[in-house]
């Protein structure tokens, strides 16, 4: 019997579930990392010079995608020896990890 994954992602987490002759494997991974971090839905600061103490945008994007390549990294190692993979969830993650896995 061949081994299949299952493979359910979004940018939180990952619900995997591997099946072969051994049986079915299912486990879950968080990748502790969000989107937007700081302010709270839209709230403007009362602060004077705030954006002086904030990151940028830059830097966080650049952490933001750090923290996804070792959760995809994370991801691929357990998927890694299937010989087929259904691949689904609701955002962009998929479509990201399914080019990582297309590249690599």
């Amino acid at each position: 019997m061949k081994t299949t994954a299952g493979l359910w992602i979004d940018h939180r987490k990952a619900v995997i579930a591997i099946i072969s002759e051994d049986g079915v494997e299912t486990l879950e991974i968080l990748s502790n990392v969000e989107k937007q971090s700081g302010r709270l839905a839209g709230a403007r600061s009362t602060t004077a010079y705030e954006s002086q103490r904030a990151p940028t945008d830059d830097s966080h994007e650049r952490e933001f995608t750090g923290h996804l390549n070792k959760y995809y990294d994370e991801v691929i190692a357990e998927i890694r020896d299937a010989e087929s993979l259904l691949l689904f969830g609701p955002g962009e993650a998929k479509g990201e990890l399914k080019k990582r896995l297309e590249r690599d």
